[in-house]
């Protein structure tokens, strides 16, 4: 079963009532909850949550690890695998829609990119990437738009570690994860108007339960130094958590406690609109 939807929907809570229902197991499907650090801040499943039904693949990654979704697809499989050998229902339960695309669907085989390559990706104007993109390989025009950001820098990436267009590699027989194993599909649904007010008293209830001290202390782990900022949320993936960089923000003290409060919310609810518009499309 495959339990999925916006951020702030109610994915948790459906999981754990499903699993005690229908004797099932709970499987990471959030590309943020892999790491074991900022739990408040990407809703990791609380220690009561834990104990009332089996977990996997939360937490298994330290901050500075590196994370990808075939690594994530491949654990995934084996879990579902293990769960349906022992006769319980796998639970598949996230809000990153492209893990559960791949593991469902599987993979093209897209090549590694080196760390040369990605920070010199990262370095560049994106305006300047794109055109210079488009002109090296006038395929993608009309296929990857300057809209889909995350897709024009791989497609770059790839282009500058290999010399040829991601479509090719798109071409290729995909990685199939899974054969044989239906799903059996819940996409959370809530009003937009309903949901924004669900993001909002989530972020607070996030920092009631210390999360400017979580970033805080994380800040300390990582040794960080506010001129180094933009590298340091560039290289741990774990900023990508909405409410790391804007805390970070008020500790730097740029940002008042009520702006950075308005900051994360707004990004929220920018991200579920986009997980909402995504499950749209790709949801059976």
């Amino acid at each position: 079963m495959i339990i999925a939807g916006p951020t702030a929907s109610g994915k948790t809570a459906r999981a754990i009532e499903t699993a005690l229902e229908r004797n099932g197991e709970i499987i990471n499907c959030d590309s943020l909850q892999v790491y074991n650090c900022l739990k408040t801040l990407t809703a990791f499943p609380t220690d009561e949550d834990m104990k009332l039904a089996p977990h996997r693949l939360f937490g298994y990654l330290g901050y500075g690890d590196k994370s990808s979704v075939v690594t994530w697809a491949t654990l995934a499989s084996r879990a579902v695998e293990d769960v349906l050998k022992h006769n319980r229902l796998p639970i598949i339960v996230g809000g990153t829609g492209l893990y559960v695309d791949t593991l469902v669907n599987g993979i093209s085989p897209l090549p590694e990119v080196s760390r040369d390559v990605r920070e010199r990706v990262a370095s560049m104007n994106y305006d300047e990437l794109c055109a210079e993109l488009y002109m090296a390989d006038p395929s993608l025009i009309g296929v990857i738009t300057k809209q889909q950001h995350h897709q024009m820098l791989r497609a770059y990436a790839i282009h500058l570690e290999t010399g040829k267009s991601i479509l090719h590699f798109r071409s290729l027989p995909k990685k199939v994860f899974l054969s044989d194993v239906e799903y059996e599909y819940d996409v959370m649904k809530c009003d937009r108007s309903k949901l924004y007010e669900r993001i909002n008293a989530r972020f607070d209830r996030m920092l009631d339960a210390g999360a400017v001290d979580e970033v805080r202390c994380f800040l300390g782990t990582i040794g960080y130094h506010r001129h180094d900022r933009s590298t340091l949320f560039k290289r741990y993936r774990i900023f990508n958590a909405i409410g790391a960089k804007e805390i970070t923000m008020y500790l730097d003290g740029e940002v008042s406690f009520e702006k950075m409060k308005e900051m994360a919310t707004l990004n929220l609810r920018h991200y579920a609109k986009r997980q909402v518009t995504w499950f749209r499309h790709h949801a059976p």
